[in-house]
């Protein structure tokens, strides 16, 4: 008998529809003041939070936002608090991912290491960018300079260079969304 299926895309997002994705991402984007940041993870040193905390205190002009929850969650919490981070919020767990993941222009993950990364996974359902960690599971989702980019772990400044390509070139970030969507 069978004792495997292969399913080809785990993620399924029946919220939206592909013809209009792109005008109300554009339409969003365009209104936006800041260019706002996404990650959604668990709490945890596999997902390296640290690393995009140290990212976000550069990029002091742009909004980060960090979904999930975890044994790390009061200890991240301390640390934006006692660096005086103003520009990171953490939502915790919650209901509607994807309302967050449609409000936002680029997702980031830095991860020390990945299976098969559902949220990045989910916000290529909706045609977000990716910048992520050149590791094991986001190198084989991501395809770097088409759908997103990926940083060598811990390269703070690739990263960096990386989410201010995409913020200030809008036209390069739709099409990376575009591509990011398409895969």
């Amino acid at each position: 008998g069978r004792k495997s299926v292969i399913i080809h895309n785990g993620i399924k997002n029946n919220n939206l529809k592909k013809d209009n994705i792109f005008k109300e991402k554009k339409a969003i984007s365009n209104c936006a003041e800041k260019t706002k940041i996404i990650s959604v993870c668990r709490f945890v040193e596999q997902k390296n939070i640290k690393e995009i905390i140290e990212i976000a205190q550069i990029l002091h002009q742009f909004e980060f936002k960090i979904l999930g929850n975890g044994p790390l969650y009061f200890e991240i919490d301390n640390l934006i608090n006692t660096k005086g981070i103003d520009n990171v919020q953490l939502v915790g767990n919650c209901q509607n991912v994807y309302a967050h993941l449609f409000d936002s222009d680029i997702f980031l993950s830095s991860s020390l290491y990945e299976g098969l990364p559902l949220s990045i996974l989910e916000a290529m359902s909706i045609g977000l960018p990716i910048v992520a960690s050149n590791v094991v599971g986001n190198c084989d989702t991501i395809i770097h300079d088409q759908s997103g980019y990926l940083y060598e772990l811990h390269d703070i400044n690739s990263a960096v260079g990386y989410l201010n390509l995409l913020s200030n070139d809008k036209e390069d970030r739709f099409k990376k969304g575009k591509a990011a969507f398409n895969r």
